[in-house]
């Protein structure tokens, strides 16, 4: 059997990185957990490196896999990535460059999107834009199950 062919019944958390939204008005964070559809939860933490990776931290044990919703445009306060780079045993760049590319237009090239894995966690990056939510789950959903394969394989 082919690691492809494997379903894993993965938890996901998704973190929603701003000072603004709340769960009421995250549109993003709502449309991300409608793709998602169920093993999943929710918070919303504040443009900080601290709340960033506390996140992970905090919820190591109940996740496998850490979906970050902004944080990653050209801001000052845009510190997501850069919080997560800081941990990461690994960057998968490819991640934003496929999301780019697929995104259309100029503005995603702006965007600091990437994939990380730290220890056997998948940790994604991703624009607050809710246009980025599908393009990125598509991304996500094709990729993940392989991608824990590896990290959990003996």
């Amino acid at each position: 059997m082919h690691s492809d062919d494997i379903e894993y019944n993965l938890r996901y958390r998704i973190i929603t990185v701003s000072s603004s939204r709340t769960i009421e008005n995250d549109i993003s964070g709502n449309k991300m957990a409608e793709l998602i559809g169920k093993n999943y939860e929710r918070s919303i933490v504040k443009d900080d490196e601290v709340e960033i990776l506390g996140e992970l931290f905090c919820n190591y044990n109940k996740f496998d896999v850490f979906i970050y919703i902004g944080g990653t445009g050209a801001s000052r306060l845009d510190k997501t990535s850069i919080a997560l780079r800081k941990i990461a045993d690994k960057e998968f760049s490819g991640f934003g460059e496929l999301f780019r590319a697929k995104s259309g237009g100029y503005f995603p090239y702006i965007s600091d999107a990437s994939m990380f894995t730290y220890r056997k966690k998948i940790i994604f990056s991703i624009p607050g834009s809710e246009n980025a939510q599908p393009v990125a789950y598509e991304i996500i959903s094709r990729i993940v199950n392989h991608t824990y394969h590896e990290l959990t394989k003996e």
